[in-house]
C-alpha cells in the first residue's frame, strides 16, 4: 500500500511538472517592443527600482538609459529567439550532429551576449543611484534572483 501511494504521488507531481512546461511553451508570443524596460531581464530591476524613493532626475536618466537601450535588446532579444527556432527547426527536420551542434553554440554565445547588453544596462542604472540606493536595489535583487540555467538557453521559447 506504501508503495502504491508512493507511486501515485510521484505521478501526480511529474503530471504537474509536464502541465506547467506545456503551458509555458504555449504562451501567447510577446511583443518585443513592449517588453523595453520591464523585459531582457531588467522586469526584476524594474520593481526594485519601483521601490526606491528616486527622485526625478534619476527617472528621466533611467528612461533615457532604457530608451537608448531599447533597439539593441530588442535585437538582441529577436536573435535568440530566431536561435532557438533555428535549433528546433533542425532538430525537427533531422539535421546532422555537427548542424544542431552548431546553432546551439551560436544560440548560447548570442544568450551571453544579450544578458551581457542587459548587464551594460543594469551597470549604467546602478551609476545614477546613491550608495544607499544601490544598496538596497542589490538587496532587492538578492531577494529575488532566479538566475539563468546553467547552460544559458532553454530548448522553448
Amino acid at each position: 500500500m506504501k508503495r502504491f501511494v508512493l507511486t501515485s504521488g510521484l505521478a501526480a507531481v511529474v503530471l504537474a511538472a509536464m502541465t506547467l512546461s506545456a503551458l509555458a511553451d504555449n504562451r501567447p508570443p510577446v511583443d518585443l517592443a513592449a517588453r523595453a524596460g520591464k523585459g531582457h531581464g531588467l522586469q526584476g530591476l524594474r520593481r526594485c527600482l519601483s521601490n526606491l524613493d528616486l527622485s526625478a532626475d534619476q527617472k528621466s536618466a533611467i528612461q533615457a538609459i532604457v530608451t537608448a537601450a531599447k533597439p539593441t535588446l530588442d535585437a538582441d532579444a529577436a536573435t535568440v529567439k530566431a536561435d532557438r527556432q533555428k535549433v528546433r527547426a533542425d532538430i525537427d527536420a533531422g539535421a546532422d550532429k555537427s548542424v544542431i551542434g552548431q546553432d546551439v553554440l551560436t544560440a548560447h554565445a548570442d544568450a551571453q551576449a544579450l544578458r551581457a547588453a542587459v548587464a551594460a544596462v543594469r551597470d549604467q542604472i546602478l551609476a545614477k543611484l546613491s550608495t544607499d540606493q544601490q544598496a538596497s536595489l542589490k538587496d532587492c535583487l538578492a531577494s529575488s534572483h532566479r538566475g539563468p540555467g546553467t547552460a544559458g538557453f532553454r530548448g522553448r521559447n
